[in-house]
C-alpha cells in the first residue's frame, strides 16, 4: 500500500469520525447517531442515479446520487403523508419500494456512465476529504452553542440563529402534525407559504420518533445541516473540479470562497483602528452584512452561512450545481438519460428552494446552449436534448404550486436597477467578494496558459448571479434577500475562474512562488470575516442590544421552558396558544411554535414574507392584552379561536397592570399554569 493510498484512507477515517462524533454530539447521544445513520439511508435511493450519470468510481456519482436520494425521499415522504398513512412503518415500506424500484431500473451494467468526466484518482479523493473536512471545523463551534444551558439551567441562542434555526425548528414541529399541506405556525388557519421540502426527513423522524430519542427538532436539525453542507461543499468542489480538473487548486479555490472571499472583517478591523477604537469592537458587528450596515447597500452572506443558518438554499444550491456539471459537457454529444438525470437535479431544487432551483434550471439551459460546437442542425439537435431536462423542473413546480410553496411570492419580484445596491454599486462586491474577485481576474488572465479547462458553466452562472444581484428585489418583502441567493451563485461560480489561476502557479517549480504569495495575501484578507463570524455565531456571553435593536444572545429561562413542556404534553396538538407578538419583535418571535410545538393566531414571522395579515391580527392580539377589561379581551380571543393566553416578562414588560385582567375573570382565563412570572390561561368556551 502506497503512503498517499495510506493518507487517503488515514483522512477518510478522520473525517468520518469526526461526522460521527459530532452528530453524537449536535444530537445528545445515541439519537444524534441514529438520525446520522437515517440521513444516510434517506441518499441512498439516488446513489444507482449518480453511478448512471457519472459513474461508481467518482466521487460526483455519489455526491450527485446522495443529493437526488434526499430529494427522492422527500417527494417519498410527502406521498405518504399527504395519503394519510403517515408512521414509521409506511414511511418505511415506501422508502424500500421506491428504492427497490430505482435500483430495478438503473441497475443494468453500464461500460461507461452517461456523463463522461475526468479521470478520479487517489489524489483527487485527498483534496476532496481536505475540502469537506471545513464543513466540521466550521459547524463544530457554532452549532454547539446553539441552545447551550448555562449554570442556571437558561438556553442561550444567539442571533442570527433566532431568526433561521429556531424558525426551522418551529417549521420542523409543524411538518411533524404530518397536516399536508402544512399550516401557517403564526397564522394557525392559514396555509403555510414556504419551501418546507427540506425539512420532511428530520420532521418524519420527529413525529414518528419510532426509538423515542428524538423529542426535539434542534438536535435532529444541528445533524441534518452538518450532512448537508458536506453534500453542499462536496457539490462546489465537484463542479469545479470537473471544469479545471486539478486536485489541489480545486481545493484553493474552494476553500478560498468557503472561508475567506469576503473583505468586510479586514475593513471592519481597519475601521476601529483608524477611528482609535478597541478591536473587540468587531464583536457589535455583524461582520458579513458591512456593506449593508456601513453602506446601506446590499449583502453577501458567506458560505458558512450557508451551513449555519440555511441549509434548504444550500441544498438547492448544491442540487443545481451538479445539473450544471451536466450541462457543461454538451459539446461531449449527451443523450437524453443524461439531460433527463439532470433534470431530476433540477427538479430538486426547485422542491428545496423554488427561486435558487429555478435560476439554476436557466443557467443550465444557458450554459447547454451556449457550450455546444457545431452547425445549426447539432445546435437545434442538442437544445432539443436537454429540454428534456425541463419535465422534472416543470413537475416540480407544479408540486410547489400544489402545495402553495410560493403563493403570493410572484408579485413580490421586481426588475430593474434599483433598491439598496444603488448606495455603493462597486464597492458592495469589491468588500464581499474581494478575495475571491481578484482570484478570478488572475484566472481569466491565466486561462490562455491552462489546457483542458471548461469554463461555460461557470461563466454563465458568474453573470446569472451578478444580473440578479443588480437587477432583482423583493420591494415587498427582505431587500437583501435576493442578494444573498445572488451571492450564493456567485460563491459557488467565481472558484472555479479562481482555480485556472490556482492550476497555472502550482504547474512549474518556477510559479510555486506565486501561487504560494497568492494564497496568503488572499487568505490573510479574507480569513478575518470568517474567524470574526465565527466567533461571533457562538458567543453567547454577548448580551448587549445591537445596533438593530435586538439583543445579541437571547435567553430562554426555565419558567419559560417549564410552561412550554407542559403546553405540549396537555394541551391538544392543534391548540392555538396565543402570546403577544409585539412587543417579542426579533427576539422570542417564535417562542411558543418553537418550543411549545403549537400554533399561534396571530405572529409577525421575521423569516417569512410579511403578509398583512400578521399585522392586522397581531393589532388584534396587542388590544387583547392591553384591553381594560377581561371581557373585551375574551371576545378578541374567541374571534381569533385562541384556546390558551400566554405571558411572560415580554407581556408583563409591555402591558404591566393591565394583565390582572386574566386573573380577576377565572370564569373567561382559568389559569392553568403559574411558574414565577409565566402564566398559561385557558379561554373559556362559553360567556356567562
Amino acid at each position: 500500500m502506497t503512503s498517499r493510498t495510506n493518507g487517503v484512507t488515514l483522512s477518510a477515517a478522520l473525517l468520518g469520525a469526526t461526522v460521527v462524533g459530532l452528530s453524537i454530539w449536535f444530537g445528545n447521544g445515541l439519537g444524534g447517531l441514529l438520525y446520522l445513520i437515517l440521513y444516510v439511508l434517506a441518499t441512498m435511493p439516488g446513489w444507482p442515479v449518480g453511478f448512471a450519470l457519472f459513474g461508481r468510481r467518482h466521487a460526483a456519482g455519489w455526491i450527485a446520487g446522495a443529493l437526488i436520494g434526499y430529494a427522492i425521499t422527500a417527494v417519498t415522504l410527502w406521498t405518504v403523508i399527504k395519503l394519510g398513512i403517515p408512521g414509521a412503518l409506511t414511511f418505511l415500506g415506501a422508502w424500500l419500494i421506491v428504492a427497490a424500484a430505482i435500483r430495478r431500473v438503473f441497475n443494468r451494467r453500464r461500460r461507461n456512465p452517461l456523463v463522461a468526466l475526468p479521470s478520479w484518482g487517489r489524489r483527487d479523493t485527498l483534496a476532496l476529504i481536505f475540502t469537506l473536512s471545513l464543513v466540521p471545523l466550521l459547524v463544530a463551534p457554532t452549532f454547539r452553542n446553539v441552545g447551550r444551558a448555562d449554570e442556571g439551567g437558561r438556553q442561550q441562542y444567539r442571533a442570527y440563529f433566532t431568526a433561521d434555526v429556531l424558525w426551522h425548528a418551529a417549521l420542523t414541529n409543524e411538518l411533524a402534525r404530518f397536516d399536508m399541506p402544512p399550516r401557517d405556525p403564526y397564522a394557525g388557519d392559514q396555509t403555510l407559504n414556504y419551501y418546507w421540502s427540506h425539512f420532511l426527513l428530520p420532521a418524519s423522524a420527529l413525529g414518528t420518533n419510532p426509538f423515542g430519542l428524538w423529542p426535539d427538532p434542534l438536535p435532529l436539525l444541528k445533524v441534518n445541516a452538518m450532512m448537508s453542507g458536506l453534500l453542499f461543499v462536496g457539490a462546489i468542489a465537484m463542479f469545479v473540479w470537473t471544469l479545471v480538473p486539478r486536485a489541489w487548486p480545486m481545493f484553493w479555490a474552494v476553500s478560498l470562497s468557503v472561508v475567506a472571499a469576503s473583505l468586510e472583517g479586514a475593513y471592519a478591523l481597519y475601521d476601529l483602528y483608524e477611528r482609535g477604537r478597541p478591536l473587540d469592537g468587531v464583536r457589535a458587528l455583524n461582520i458579513d452584512a458591512i456593506t449593508s450596515w456601513f453602506f446601506r447597500s446590499l449583502t453577501i452572506d458567506d458560505l458558512p452561512r450557508s451551513l449555519w443558518y440555511t441549509p434548504q438554499h444550500a441544498m438547492a444550491c448544491s442540487l443545481g450545481t451538479v445539473a450544471l456539471i451536466v450541462a457543461g459537457r454538451s459539446r461531449d454529444g449527451l443523450r437524453w438519460p443524461a439531460a433527463l438525470g439532470a433534470g431530476a437535479l433540477l427538479g430538486g431544487a426547485v422542491m428545496m428552494s423554488p427561486f435558487l432551483g429555478g435560476v439554476f434550471a436557466v443557467i443550465y439551459g444557458l450554459t447547454a446552449a451556449w457550450a455546444f460546437r457545431g452547425g445549426m442542425r447539432g445546435w437545434v439537435v442538442r437544445v432539443a436534448t436537454h429540454a428534456v431536462a425541463m419535465g422534472p423542473v416543470i413537475a416540480a413546480i407544479g408540486w410547489c404550486a400544489f402545495n402553495h410553496n410560493f403563493d403570493g411570492a410572484g408579485g413580490a419580484v421586481h426588475i430593474g436597477y434599483t433598491g439598496p445596491i444603488l448606495k455603493a454599486p462597486w464597492l458592495t462586491p469589491a468588500l464581499a467578494l474581494g478575495p475571491l474577485l481578484v482570484a478570478a481576474a488572475l484566472g481569466i488572465i491565466a486561462r490562455r496558459f491552462t489546457p483542458n479547462v471548461r469554463l461555460t458553466p461557470a461563466i454563465v452562472a458568474v453573470i446569472s448571479g451578478f444580473g440578479l444581484f443588480y437587477f432583482v428585489t423583493l420591494p415587498g418583502g427582505d431587500l437583501v434577500w435576493v442578494g444573498w441567493r445572488a451571492g450564493q451563485i456567485l460563491l459557488i461560480g467565481l472558484p472555479a475562474l479562481a482555480a485556472i489561476w490556482f492550476a497555472w502557479a502550482f504547474e512549474t517549480r518556477g510559479r510555486l512562488a506565486a501561487g504560494a504569495l497568492t494564497i496568503v495575501l488572499l487568505f490573510a484578507a479574507g480569513l478575518p470575516t470568517t474567524v470574526i463570524d465565527a466567533y461571533n455565531a457562538q458567543d453567547i456571553t454577548n448580551r448587549d442590544v445591537s445596533p438593530g435593536g435586538f439583543r445579541w444572545t437571547v435567553v430562554v429561562r426555565p419558567p419559560q421552558l417549564r410552561a412550554a413542556a407542559w403546553i405540549r404534553k396537555s394541551t391538544p396538538a392543534d391548540a392555538i396558544v396565543q402570546m403577544s407578538p409585539i412587543p417579542r419583535a426579533r427576539e422570542t418571535w417564535t417562542f411558543i411554535p418553537t418550543f411549545a410545538a403549537r400554533r399561534m393566531a396571530a405572529g409577525l414571522p421575521i423569516s417569512l414574507l410579511r403578509k398583512p395579515l400578521y399585522d392586522e391580527r397581531s393589532a388584534r392580539v396587542e388590544q387583547m392584552y392591553s384591553s381594560a377589561t377581561a371581557q373585551d379581551a375574551w371576545t378578541i380571543a374567541r374571534d381569533l379561536h385562541i384556546g390558551y393566553v400566554y405571558l411572560d416578562e415580554a407581556e408583563r414588560s409591555a402591558y404591566k397592570d393591565k394583565l390582572t385582567k386574566f386573573d380577576d375573570r377565572p370564569d373567561l382565563f382559568k389559569l392553568l399554569i403559574q411558574d414565577e412570572d409565566v402564566r398559561v390561561y385557558e379561554v373559556q368556551k362559553l360567556s356567562p
